[in-house]
């Protein structure tokens, strides 16, 4: 693949331009007309027109329990300068999408290390089954890309680092946590890193990302104990909720929508659902022992975050049969993060071959899926 290395810094700007273009044909409408069902930014909205800016700022939704920092700076920059809502919430999620593209192609990263691999997980990102319609282009869930973005920062190599650098990349840990739930939660994953090599280093990157999960986990107890924001049951367990989550977060990202429920209606049609339930936990077990043999601390950062963000999807989403959609896609990145890494460390030819095969169809139903010649056709009645 000497293609993705030779004159690299040319080759990036191509990448980009190459994903700027994906993610303006997917909805070119939303470009000019914006994006109209923007459901709760509507709330944050209203809400900068009638406070100042610390309240604007600080803003908790009541509903969500947790703090989103870039909806609120969306909403405020909207708020008092006039701007048009439903075009800012498309425009300041694209900054967070090139936000996100940028750092993946120029970050010295321990695990994305050849532009090869960059280019594949930023295809993971952008057009992959996982990122589903519903968080596309709106500034109310570029919280999925944030969580994206703190995942991919754990695998940051530090050697060329001086301290502006370090100060960059720590104020970026917090900002990304305190604009993102998925971003906080992944402080257990960096106090992980600190286990694998007990460094100064890695002992304070984890105590930022400690920061707004404290931020967090204090006003979850606020409005959920105090004020008793209790009538929809977010830690309600059910098996469905399982179902879905293995549904959503293993199937999906590979298969995408269509084949996966065709599958998933097949196993209900025979009921075998149990025994694919089954036959998913010694998987898991042998995984497990994988693992264990391997002794690959990337692997086992990334295995790490993807168990988390489950047991997280099946904690809070927010029905208690439900955990796909929204609640899927960082778990859905992080999944795939798993083959592109067994690719990278695996020698044995059979196994290389079943993981890239897993790739490669990811990314090419994902790209059926995107429906770019359909998105164009649109884009006539737009303009």
């Amino acid at each position: 693949m000497k293609f993705f290395e030779n004159n690299s810094k040319n080759i990036i700007f191509l990448f980009l331009i190459f994903f700027g273009l994906l993610i303006y044909s997917r909805s070119p409408c939303l470009f000019y007309d914006g994006r109209r069902n923007i459901g709760e930014l509507e709330i944050f909205y209203n809400h900068a027109l009638r406070n100042n800016t610390f309240e604007t700022l600080f803003f908790v939704y009541r509903e969500a329990q947790y703090f989103e920092l870039w909806v609120n700076i969306t909403s405020f920059f909207s708020a008092k300068l006039s701007l048009n809502i439903f075009l800012s919430t498309v425009y300041f999620s694209l900054i967070v999408k090139f936000y996100l593209l940028i750092y993946i192609f120029y970050s010295n990263s321990d695990f994305l290390k050849s532009n090869l691999h960059k280019f594949i997980f930023a295809s993971f990102v952008i057009y992959s089954s996982g990122i589903t319609p519903e968080v596309w282009l709106t500034a109310l869930h570029a919280k999925s890309f944030f969580g994206i973005l703190s995942f991919i920062m754990i695998f940051q190599n530090f050697s060329k680092f001086n301290k502006i650098k370090f100060y960059i990349y720590r104020f970026a840990i917090v900002f990304n946590g305190l604009c993102s739930i998925y971003s906080s939660i992944v402080a257990p994953i960096y106090f992980i890193k600190f286990l694998q090599k007990k460094n100064k280093l890695n002992f304070f990157n984890f105590l930022y990302s400690f920061l707004p999960l404290i931020i967090n986990a204090f006003i979850l107890f606020y409005y959920f104990f105090l004020n008793n924001l209790n009538k929809i049951n977010r830690f309600e367990f059910v098996l469905s909720k399982l179902e879905n989550a293995l549904y959503n977060n293993i199937v999906r990202p590979i298969f995408g929508g269509n084949i996966s429920k065709f599958l998933y209606d097949l196993l209900n049609l025979l009921n075998f659902k149990i025994i694919a339930l089954i036959f998913l936990g010694l998987f898991a077990c042998v995984f497990l022992l994988y693992l264990l043999r391997k002794k690959d601390n990337n692997l086992n950062l990334i295995t790490s975050s993807f168990v988390m963000n489950i047991f997280f999807i099946l904690l809070g989403s927010l029905y208690s049969d439900f955990a796909g959609g929204r609640y899927a896609v960082l778990s859905s990145v992080i999944f795939l993060s798993i083959f592109l890494r067994l690719v990278q460390i695996e020698k044995i030819s059979l196994l290389r071959f079943i993981h890239i095969s897993l790739i490669i169809t990811s990314l090419i139903v994902g790209l059926i899926e995107f429906k770019l010649f359909n998105s164009w056709i649109y884009l006539l009645n737009c303009v």
